[in-house]
């Protein structure tokens, strides 16, 4: 009878493009080798609870079986964990670290967390993250291994997508190629900035989400759009551009990638792993002072160019997988 290595997944991601990552994950490992198992552990198993509660029964149960269960991997982010066991490897995925936007318990939560991860480096076997910044910055933090592992996306679903195109537009009283896209709506995601650098044109600006959101009374000026994948998609190809002026260091920018695999201008602040992305199709990175004047000139070019959208497409999710799956296998071979 065949011994399986057992490949425990611990995800806490709901809304975001973190949670379009891991999801990605389970698909990379699940069901793809006759010598690891691969299971999932989700916050969203406690979905009917409050998130603090959710969190806190998802976290005792995560260290219980790390330290007590048979596990040989684990695959866990530094917000969910407060000691590392020695027994087990372990593969921690950290997008960004960048508390500047948060308060309160929220912000020591997230700083005690972060800290308790780099003083225990030396239990940790490999470090992935989304872009090399981020591989970067915790290799300066004495990570011994540190693995950039881009995120992948499922082009062929994104360009189906499009056949409603004049039906979803209609729809949402838009016009193509006559609104701006100020990205995912989430805090710190910099929708103030742009809308205050936007007063003055004249042009419908909408942001979305795949959650429900009340937009606080500053942002009421932007139509918010609670979109299924199919609507994302269509309100990304038919921007006149995406503009996403996050306000904390990113671990990439799923939003103006998308947008980028379907031709449209896209501008950002280029915060942490965000230059990376802004660099793949040559942009520069906007700040307050130059966004309405990077706006112009990023109009007037129109669509990407062809080479800069074969770029961004050649992230795809057959890449994301095998890049995944040659993580554990590195660990199970050792």
């Amino acid at each position: 009878m065949t011994l399986y290595k057992k490949i425990f997944h611990f995800n806490i991601n709901r809304h975001d493009g973190a949670a379009q990552y891991d999801f990605q994950i389970v698909n990379a490992l699940s069901g793809q080798s006759n010598d690891f198992s691969y299971i999932l552990k989700d916050i969203k198993d406690y979905k009917k609870l409050p998130r603090f509660l959710a969190f806190i029964l998802f976290w005792v149960r995560a260290q219980y079986t790390l330290f007590f269960g048979r596990i040989d991997i684990a695959i866990v982010s530094p917000w969910m964990m407060l000691m590392y066991p020695k027994h087990v490897s372990i593969i921690s995925i950290s997008h960004h670290y960048d508390p500047s936007i948060f308060k309160g318990i929220r912000l020591m939560h997230i700083k005690l967390s972060h800290w308790l991860f780099v003083a225990q480096r030396s239990r940790i076997d490999v470090v992935v993250s989304c872009s090399k910044y981020w591989s970067n910055f915790y290799k300066t933090k004495g990570f011994k291994n540190t693995k950039t592992i881009h995120n992948g996306f499922d082009i062929k679903s994104m360009d189906r997508s499009l056949v409603t195109q004049d039906i979803i537009l209609k729809r949402f009283n838009l016009i193509s190629k006559k609104y701006l896209h100020l990205g995912s709506y989430r805090h710190g995601k910099g929708q103030r900035i742009a809308i205050k650098c936007f007063k003055d044109i004249k042009l419908p600006m909408v942001a979305t989400s795949s959650f429900k959101a009340i937009l606080p009374n500053d942002l009421q000026g932007i139509h918010f759009i609670n979109a299924s994948f199919i609507e994302y998609n269509v309100l990304l190809k038919n921007a006149k551009a995406v503009i996403c002026m996050s306000e904390f260091k990113e671990g990439w920018c799923r939003v103006l990638h998308e947008a980028a695999i379907h031709g449209t201008p896209i501008l950002g602040s280029g915060l942490g792993g965000m230059r990376e992305l802004l660099e793949i199709g040559g942009f520069t990175c906007s700040t307050v002072d130059t966004l309405s004047g990077d706006l112009d000139i990023r109009i007037k070019e129109g669509s990407l160019l062809k080479n800069k959208v074969d770029s961004y497409r050649a992230f795809t999710l057959e890449k994301y997988h095998e890049s995944w799956r040659r993580c554990v296998r590195e660990l199970l071979d050792e």
